[in-house]
This record gives C-alpha cells, structure tokens and sequence, in this order.
C-alpha cells in the first residue's frame, strides 16, 4: 500500500479568510519539503479553484453535520493529492458531470479551446462562475480528474474531487 502523509485537513464551513489561511499553510508546509515553484503553482492553483468551488457552490443540507465540505492535502511518493467534498443539489449533478467527463476526455490543447471557447461564450452564472475553475484546474495539473457522487438523499449528493499534481522527486 502507498504511504500517504496528510499534510492539510479540513472539515466545515469556508470563509474567504479560512481559504486564505489554509493557502499560507499550504505554501508554508510546500517550501518545507522544498518543492519547486512549478509543483507549488500547479497546488496553489488548483487549490484555490477546489477551495472557491466549494465556497460558492455547496447547498447546504439542513439539520445534516455528516455532509460538511471536506478539503485534504496529502503527499505521497509521486503525486500532492487534493481531495475537496461538499454537498451539492441532485439537480445539478448532470451538468457537473458532463463537464468534468469532457475535461478529462481532451488532451492540453483541447483543454485550451474549451477554454477559450467558454470565456468568449460570456455565459457567468449568478455565482459568478463560467464554469472555467474545472477546466483550469485539468489545464494546470496536466492530470485527469477524479470525482464521485454520493446519495445523501432525495435532493442532495456529496460531490468528491480528486486532483493529482506530479511533484517529480526522491526525496519521500
């Protein structure tokens, strides 16, 4: 079995202050072990669109505490591994899927037309969001996403994103 350290866990609501602070941590605990600034920009980014997504995008499920949003950094001998979870409506599960399953079906320049192709659609939902944060982190990681949904209930699933950065080192 692959040895996994965690190195950030996270578990409840998020505020603009909170992702702030687990950033700085993360940043802290990456120039500890000495990874380069190409592995640190790829976590960073990646970071910030998993934390943003779970910020602006989680439905709240009342009376619920086991379905809180979920955020982990782990490393292991090849990969920083992101884990970010939260609730999300049934109604929106779809959408999200198709998305992530046509992110990971193209290669970087694929990748880099749907960009394009969505920014100049101009079309931002009221969250403010142009569904650019999946495809950017696919862009930056240059690795395919992993998700599930889970069935919380009649109106409700738990959405978990996995997202792998390569750190190319011997030293773990």
């Amino acid at each position: 079995m692959e040895k996994k350290e965690v190195l950030i866990s996270h578990y409840g609501p998020l505020s603009y202050e909170e992702i702030g602070y687990l950033l700085n941590k993360m940043t802290a605990i990456l120039d500890r072990y000495a990874f380069g600034i190409t592995v640190k920009k790829k976590v960073y980014a990646a970071m910030v669109e998993s934390l943003e997504n779970i910020y602006k995008h989680q439905d709240v499920i009342d009376g619920n505490l086991n379905y809180l949003p979920k955020f982990s950094l782990q490393l292991d001998e090849k990969y920083i591994c992101l884990t970010a979870s939260n609730s999300i409506a049934k109604g929106k599960t779809p959408s999200l899927k198709e998305r992530l399953d046509k992110v990971n079906m193209l290669d970087k320049n694929g990748l880099k037309d749907y960009y394009k192709e969505i920014i100049l659609s101009g079309n931002v939902s009221q969250k403010g969001g142009a569904g650019l944060g999946i495809v950017n982190i696919a862009k930056v990681t240059e690795n395919k996403l992993e998700y599930t949904f889970e069935d919380v209930d009649n109106n409700h699933s738990y959405f978990t994103l996995r997202i792998k950065v390569l750190h190319n080192t011997q030293q773990f």
